[in-house]
């Protein structure tokens, strides 16, 4: 796997905002992230980013319980994920999550939480026909995991490149093929199959995104291409992201 330089801004600043939820503190975020590789993309940043967009679930939804554990599930959800895909991933995060937390709530004095909430939601991130899933969480874990397009383009962007180096693809091979293929294979799917209604909630210009994503491919390749070179070898913020990319297309 190519040399790919580690997002440590970004992580700390996810950090913070998790921590700032009062669910757990950052002490116990960095020793969650003893347990990641580091993989472009299947890393503990990863991790805190599916993770970020849990404390947007309504409260009027979801009890406290129920969010705090879709948050711990959602932590550890990649636990020691070895940068490629294999079929036990899952289970050893699962295993990893689960005496880990024994751990804490000992040690932290953290409590209250649905261990079998936090089970199916971790185990099913990996089932392939998802929307024959029936478990809620589950669903909406696999929803933030995989299919979400974030919040905006640009956010995407800046999170789903280090797939490609993941991959070992080169620029044109994931921007020509992989990324179309995905996108409309997503486009495929009616809205209710392919966003539980939560996440839709959350974030209702996803499927817009996408088309956004499809349109700046077309427009403006040779400036992506140039980004996913400052994705791999910089160590910068979304914001930094998000301000060269602007500036690029002024120019």
């Amino acid at each position: 796997m190519e040399n790919f330089q580690y997002k440590f801004r970004q992580e700390k600043i996810l950090v913070k905002k998790i921590a700032s939820s009062s669910f757990l503190t950052e002490e116990m975020l960095w020793e969650i992230k003893k347990f990641y590789n580091p993989n472009p993309y299947h890393n503990f940043l990863h991790a805190l980013q599916v993770s970020s967009e849990v404390l947007f679930l309504s409260p009027r939804d979801f009890n406290v319980i129920e969010i705090k554990s879709l948050l711990f599930a959602a932590l550890f959800h990649d636990a020691w994920h070895m940068g490629q895909a294999n079929l036990l991933d899952e289970f050893r995060s699962l295993d990893i999550a689960l005496n880990s937390l024994e751990k804490f709530e000992k040690k932290y004095d953290i409590w209250f939480l649905d261990k079998s909430l936090i089970r199916k939601a971790i185990v099913w991130t990996v089932f392939a026909k998802r929307w024959k899933l029936t478990d809620r969480f589950a669903r909406i874990l696999w929803d933030l995991d995989v299919w979400i397009i974030w919040w905006e383009f640009l956010e995407f962007c800046y999170f789903w490149f280090p797939f490609a180096f993941e991959l070992g693809q080169s620029k044109e091979e994931y921007l020509e093929k992989t990324e179309i293929w995905y996108f409309k294979y997503l486009l495929s799917f009616s809205k209710n199959i392919l966003l539980t209604r939560e996440i839709r909630e959350i974030m209702p210009n996803s499927l817009k995104n996408i088309k956004i994503y499809l349109k700046n491919l077309k427009e403006n390749k040779e400036v992506l291409f140039e980004m996913m070179d400052v994705i791999k070898n910089e160590d910068i913020s979304l914001e930094e992201f998000k301000e060269k990319f602007e500036r690029k297309i002024k120019n």
